[in-house]
């Protein structure tokens, strides 16, 4: 069984698609489902590019009792859920940020059995004033978080596998087993006065950056709230682009049109066109494309021969 997959449904042009991606990657996510509810065609070659990588593509299905997302994260707990024993449901305005240096597997290791969900806090992000130009990484473009915010505390939840039947709302889904835990692994206390929320803020271990779009109601009216730069967020930025120059140097092999495109858009992200070194791109290609091969090949063995492992 897989640790750990990221779920989102993405539309339209996704101009931040493969820095999200990248970035996930670079704290250690190895694994996406990524559902296509009308992608333009860049998009949709950048998606199928990152097949061989653990990007796993399916279109968006279609009910009339549900919302275009909530109809894929019911499609995902139905038919993909069993094969990760964690799952986050997110938009492409957040990103999952670990402490410094501290790759997300370490966290979820530590995740203690009895939790069938765990609330990750917000923190979010000024966007109404960016630096520097158009085009440059997110996470350099809007590096200051706002220190004190009712919206810190909104929390996204990690789930469990077999820890919902249902979900309509990210945030705080009704369990049928298991318990919800903060990030830092203590009881959560929901707000009563606001169902997508908890009453503390957990910015620990790991926490979910947001970058709200269009900018904030308070930023776009003028009042300017208080804003501190961010050096959790700052220490992933080179991770981050070596993340993204790997892949790109993957992709001018198995997809060079995509890669040439990408090169392109990026042309503000000068970091991008420092070569990678051969060495250090074939321990990449170990890590992302030939080890994931042998731990399904793993997998098939145990389950021929032990059979479908239970979720708890």
């Amino acid at each position: 069984m897989r640790t750990f997959a990221i779920v989102a449904v993405v539309e339209g042009t996704a101009p931040d698609l493969f820095e999200w991606l990248a970035f996930h990657r670079a704290v250690g996510v190895r694994h996406f489902v990524i559902y296509d509810n009308g992608l333009d065609s860049e998009a949709a070659a950048l998606l199928k590019a990152h097949e061989a990588i653990g990007v796993t593509t399916l279109p968006c299905p279609t009910r009339i009792d549900r919302a275009p997302k909530f109809a894929a994260y019911e499609h995902f707990l139905a038919s993909r859920a069993r094969l990760f024993r964690f799952a986050a449901f997110l938009d492409l305005d957040a990103v999952l940020m670990p402490a410094p240096g501290r790759p997300i597997d370490r966290w979820l290791a530590r995740i203690p059995a009895h939790a069938g969900a765990v609330m990750v806090n917000r923190r979010v992000f000024d966007t109404a004033t960016p630096e520097g130009p158009p085009g440059g990484l997110p996470l350099r473009r809007f590096p200051r978080g706002l220190t004190e915010s009712a919206e810190n505390r909104v929390v996204t939840a990690i789930y469990r596998q077999g820890a919902i039947s249902s979900i309509s709302d990210t945030n705080l889904v009704e369990l049928v087993q298991g318990e919800r835990l903060m990030s830092d692994f203590s009881p959560a206390e929901p707000d009563p006065d606001r169902p997508d929320a908890v009453r503390g803020v957990r910015h620990g271990e790991i926490r979910l950056n947001h970058y709200p779009r269009p900018a904030s109601g308070l930023s776009a009216a003028g009042a300017h709230p208080e804003t501190e730069p961010c050096r959790r967020t700052e220490s992933w930025i080179g991770p981050t682009l070596d993340a993204m120059r790997h892949v790109l140097a993957y992709m001018d092999t198995a997809a060079p049109t995509v890669a040439a495109q990408l090169r392109t858009r990026m042309s503000a992200v000068p970091e991008l066109a420092e070569p990678v070194t051969p060495r250090a791109h074939r321990l990449w290609r170990l890590h992302n494309l030939h080890k994931p091969r042998i731990e399904a090949a793993g997998r098939y063995v145990r389950r021929t021969i032990f059979g479908t492992p239970r979720p708890w």
